[in-house]
């Protein structure tokens, strides 16, 4: 079983900084913009002229939800008042019945669940989500009960009486939130319902948006034989999330099953080497196998979130080093790069290639469909985004550890101390720029370390003695008693990362990899034409550390430049010397191009 945030102390490092930032500018930042767009204005439910969107009360649930989080360790006031105002108003707007939507009880109360791709379920689940974080934190109990009524006021309508136009939500959320109100509330009720939402989902048709297939909201196939991940890759993570779940709770070895062969098919086929996935625009959504374009890459911030819900809820139902593998692969790139350095600008998309250029002509040709952003924003209209970040950010001691049959999992190497195990563990990590970390421990257990992919060796002394750790499926264990003290080096290196062949956008390329971090060029650093760049070996290359982290000098060619559109001869090569920096930390100076695959 994971570790929770709530017994986990961050230390001075690279995660504690960012969780501060989050605390200090992000939490604060995006209530002002989702204040000045109407979001908190709308569950005060007064008619108005213009409607709010459909989906508006998920975006305050869950700034509600990551203001709990961070209230525990950066208490602050003006915080305070705006989440005891925010739910003292939900609760006062609350219907008699216990439901809740600031949309449909104002502008369609006689479409009250009769509407399935609207959101009313996958709003009240992220009200339910935050409900819990807000008492499970001691930051305020007043929300639960009334988020109680509302589920229970569910269950009677979809389980009991089943008087609703739909059965399952197109979005799914509620499923995942009613385990999470199970599991702090005890009431078996509520696991049932989620129980049941999964079991009915893909077990008829049902509706959905004209332009959409049932695949798309994960109703094309009874939850238990679905083996390929297809459809909005959020919700389909999502769904997942609430499946291994409730298998792990309820011991059905067909979900799990299900959730496992989900997994291999993402890892495998569709995931991004920044760890995003979902690369289709048109649905958000997974697409083919080994279907990866660069340029045109979706990747939204929130798929990338919640495959590491779904990998931390993995682990919880038997643990594996690939779960913590792809979490690592994509809080490090995808997910960090959707928050800017200043921790004030967003994306929702993340490409893994830009040119400025052809972006900006994009942009001034009508009817090009789609073409990703290249600089943060602080709002969006769809801001699922923003508000998801901050609340994974304020739990990211949460990924740090497990437990697994007694013996204590290390998974992430984060600055931090936790009890568990019969141990008293503190870990010192110069990670993500180094690959060394010491632990000292108090007390007599095992210890299982992690050996990240990355990793180019292992060396380890367990009180000043030189010792081989023994690697079995992805960790290597220790048995230790009384103080102990362990210092461990995976030898980080610049490293090249190949892509399957049959991943036509990156064939013949390659990518740079240092540590759990992958590495881009930008042409404010390296000039234009960044695609006709090779890097022959990474031999020489030099790593330089600065205010914004670790940047790599590595010798490189490209084509010199004659004129000529075409030629019989190649292009003599020039050697040159790129840059690379952490993906993460791209489009923090200005508009440009990026690349990360490299001839």
């Amino acid at each position: 079983m994971r570790i929770g945030y709530e017994k986990v102390c961050l230390k001075d490092g690279f995660w504690k900084d960012v969780r501060e930032k989050n605390a200090r500018v992000s939490l604060m930042n995006v209530y002002r913009r989702f204040a000045e767009t109407g979001r908190f204005d709308a569950i005060r439910c007064e008619k108005r002229e213009k409607p709010p969107h459909i989906f508006y009360d998920s975006d305050v649930a869950k700034w509600l939800e990551a203001a709990a989080y961070l209230q525990r360790d950066y208490p602050d006031e003006e915080v305070a008042s705006i989440i005891r105002g925010t739910v003292r108003t939900i609760v006062a707007n609350q219907l008699p019945c216990g439901y809740f939507n600031s949309y449909y009880q104002v502008y369609r109360r006689d479409r009250i669940f009769m509407e399935r791709t609207e959101h009313e379920l996958y709003c009240a689940g992220h009200l339910i989500e935050a409900a819990v974080a807000l008492d499970a934190c001691g930051v305020d109990g007043t929300l639960l009960p009334a988020m109680e009524k509302y589920a229970d006021y569910i269950r009677e309508r979809f389980m009991i009486r089943r008087d609703t136009g739909f059965t399952t939500c197109g979005h799914p959320e509620i499923e995942l939130a009613l385990v999470r109100l199970y599991a702090h509330t005890g009431k078996k009720k509520y696991l049932e319902l989620a129980e049941f939402f999964l079991n009915e989902r893909g077990r008829r048709e049902e509706p959905i948006y004209d332009w959409a297939d049932h695949a798309y909201d994960q109703s094309h196939l009874p939850v238990r034989q679905q083996r390929e991940a297809v459809g909005h890759a959020v919700r389909a993570l999502y769904l997942y999330c609430a499946m291994a779940d409730v298998g792990r709770l309820t011991g059905d070895a067909e979900l799990l099953s299900a959730c496992r062969a989900l997994f291999d098919d993402i890892v495998k086929h569709k995931l991004y080497v920044t760890g995003g996935v979902g690369s289709g625009w048109f649905g958000e959504r997974f697409t083919l196998s080994y279907d990866l374009p660069n340029a045109e890459a979706y990747a939204e911030t929130c798929a990338g979130i919640a495959l590491i819900l779904f990998c931390e809820r993995l682990a919880d139902a038997g643990n594996r080093s690939a779960y913590h593998a792809a979490v690592e692969r994509a809080l490090y790139n995808n997910v960090l790069a959707g928050e800017s350095l200043d921790g004030k600008g967003f994306f929702y998309v993340n490409p893994l290639e830009a040119d400025a250029a052809c972006a900006a002509y994009a942009r001034s040709v009508p009817g090009i469909p789609f073409k990703p952003l290249l600089q943060r924003v602080e709002v969006f209209d769809c801001s699922c985004c923003p508000p998801n970040l901050v609340r994974l950010f304020a739990q990211v001691g949460g990924l740090i550890y497990g437990e697994e049959d007694g013996v204590l999992c290390v998974d992430q190497y984060i600055s931090s101390q936790t009890d568990a195990c019969g141990m008293r563990v503190c870990m010192t990590s110069q990670l993500p720029y180094e690959g060394s970390v010491g632990v000292s421990v108090s007390g007599e257990g095992t210890i299982a370390f992690r050996v990240p992919v990355w990793s180019t060796g292992i060396a380890c002394t367990v009180n000043g003695a030189q010792v081989v750790p023994e690697v079995r499926d992805g960790y290597f264990s220790l048995r230790v008693a009384g103080e102990t003290a362990i210092a461990i080096d995976f030898m980080m290196r610049p490293r090249f990362v190949y892509a399957h062949p049959a991943v036509r956008a990156d064939s013949g390329r390659k990518a740079v990899e240092y540590g759990p971090f992958v590495l881009c060029a930008e042409s404010c650093d390296n000039g234009g034409r960044l695609y006709d760049v090779s890097i022959p070996s990474l031999d020489g290359a030099k790593t330089v550390r600065n205010a914004e982290g670790v940047w790599l000098e590595v010798p490189a060619l490209r084509s010199a430049e004659d004129g000529a559109l075409y030629r019989y001869q190649p292009s003599a090569k020039e050697p040159c010397t790129l840059t690379l920096i952490p993906y993460y930390a791209w489009a923090n100076r200005g508009e440009g191009d990026m690349q990360i695959w490299f001839l």
